[in-house]
């Protein structure tokens, strides 16, 4: 059962006692978790009321006349309960009606195990309730909690008034996930809704971003296809986000085909490499922003504002004011500030001879100034109108030994980082395993009628 993704299921639960009360139950409280599986926005947007403790006290079965202390024979309700924006472990159980001197104590004997301090927002509390007066206090028997999809705590209180607690750790075993469609609307809302976790998607997307415009290239009948090696505990609860073992993408209507497979270097970082032994990653970005169209193209042309012809030394990416501007390499800050008709501009200088020049914002990041250091995508300005320009628009600009050439033409033969000899070798080997992989994960899903 998923724990981590339940829903709030205690007005129910509540009902139903309401009803038919219960035999004292031994099992845990994690049985009250949905399957396995379901997304965790289904938690916020359940659309039940948290109980209050007017609604748990209404429905927690009559006590004897007298009692003086809990009678663990007697039937308890189970509520489930999720952290609201401000609250504190302390503050649910005062709502709840547990007195300040039983709360202090299940506070510090959770405390022991759990960082109570850095539960999100959202955190699942599992409670078993039972009244113990007349006068519609209750008393919490138990209380789990799964800070972790591996690691659950489960405080019990003892027939002493003591409580106590019990971790469980469950075993995380890697699954192969494979997922393919038809591209409707956008890749990202396409492979969401074939399957592909939020990680191994972000993954794959980057990967694919130095070859692919995800605004322009994609077409009405592209294809993705993607292997997810995914972490799953023994109880079935995803434990990860998964990593992309290959992935395949098809753009242009099935013009071009994209495959990348997972690799480590001996001597360098894990990433992606086409078949060839290629690595992804260029020097430079395809394109410095994102959601947005050329405007204007590298060359001759006649400048807008002046009036007479000249060289337009770079291409114009039309985006709304204030979007995201992304260092297209690595490298340091030769330029920033008000430069003519640039308005605010930046250059970078990166290797091999090249630099890049981003024209006409309305504002330069914060810690983008000369000499300093940025990676590549990192977002050094937002997108303005500044110097001589007609409206909202990127004019960037690509040198090699300090002369303007068309990006878009560099972009075409940037040299990529190549595997050779023994690596090459590694890596076909390791290709043809995962392929192998794959194919089995595909007749599987062919097996089960998928």
């Amino acid at each position: 059962m998923c724990f981590g993704s339940l829903a709030v299921v205690a007005a129910v639960s509540l009902m139903t006692l309401k009803e038919k009360p219960v035999a004292p139950r031994t099992a845990s409280a994690f049985d009250l978790a949905p399957e396995s599986g379901t997304p965790q926005v289904e938690m916020a947007e359940a659309g039940e009321p948290e109980p209050s403790i007017q609604d748990i006290a209404s429905v927690l079965p009559e006590p004897p006349t007298e009692p003086e202390a809990p009678d663990f024979g007697l039937p308890y309700v189970e509520a489930a309960i999720q952290l609201r924006k401000g609250d504190t472990v302390a503050r649910v159980l005062d709502r709840l009606g547990i007195s300040a001197a039983d709360g202090a104590e299940i506070v510090a004997a959770l405390a022991r195990h759990v960082r109570l301090d850095r539960l999100p927002i959202g955190q699942a509390l599992l409670l078993k309730l039972q009244r113990l007066e007349a006068e519609e206090a209750t008393l919490l028997v138990g209380l789990s909690i799964r800070t972790e999809p591996h690691r659950a705590f489960t405080l019990e209180r003892g027939e002493d008034g003591d409580y106590s607690v019990e971790e469980e750790v469950f075993a995380v075993t890697p699954r192969l996930q494979r997922a393919a469609g038809l591209v409707e609307g956008s890749v990202i809302g396409s492979a969401e809704a074939a399957g592909v976790p939020h990680g191994a998607l972000a993954e794959m997307l980057r990967a694919f971003s130095w070859d692919v415009n995800f605004q322009h290239d994609i077409k009405a009948g592209d294809r993705f296809d993607v292997l997810v090696e995914r972490g799953w505990t023994s109880d079935g609860m995803p434990a990860d986000e998964g990593r992309v073992l290959w992935a395949e993408l098809t753009t242009g209507g099935g013009a071009e085909r994209y495959s990348i497979y997972r690799f480590k270097p001996l001597d360098g970082e894990e990433f992606f490499f086409n078949s060839d032994g290629e690595s992804v990653i260029k020097s430079l970005l395809r394109t410095p922003l994102n959601m947005s169209r050329i405007s204007s193209r590298f060359g001759l042309r006649q400048h807008p504002v002046l009036g007479f012809n000249r060289l337009h030394a770079g291409i114009d990416f039309a985006a709304p004011p204030g979007t995201p501007i992304l260092a297209a390499g690595a490298g340091h800050v030769i330029e920033a500030g008000v430069f003519g008709g640039y308005g605010k501009w930046v250059k970078i200088a990166h290797e091999g001879g090249l630099a890049t020049g981003y024209a006409h914002m309305s504002r330069i990041a914060a810690g983008v100034k000369r000499s300093a250091r940025v990676r590549q995508g990192q977002v050094i300005g937002y997108v303005g109108s500044t110097g001589l320009s007609t409206g909202p628009h990127l004019h960037f600009e690509l040198h090699r030994g300090g002369r303007p050439i068309d990006p878009l033409s560099m972009a075409r033969t940037e040299q990529r980082t190549r595997l050779s000899g023994r690596e090459l070798e590694r890596f076909k080997a390791e290709m043809a395993e995962t392929d192998r992989a794959r194919d089995a994960v595909s007749t599987d899903r062919e097996d089960d009628g998928e």
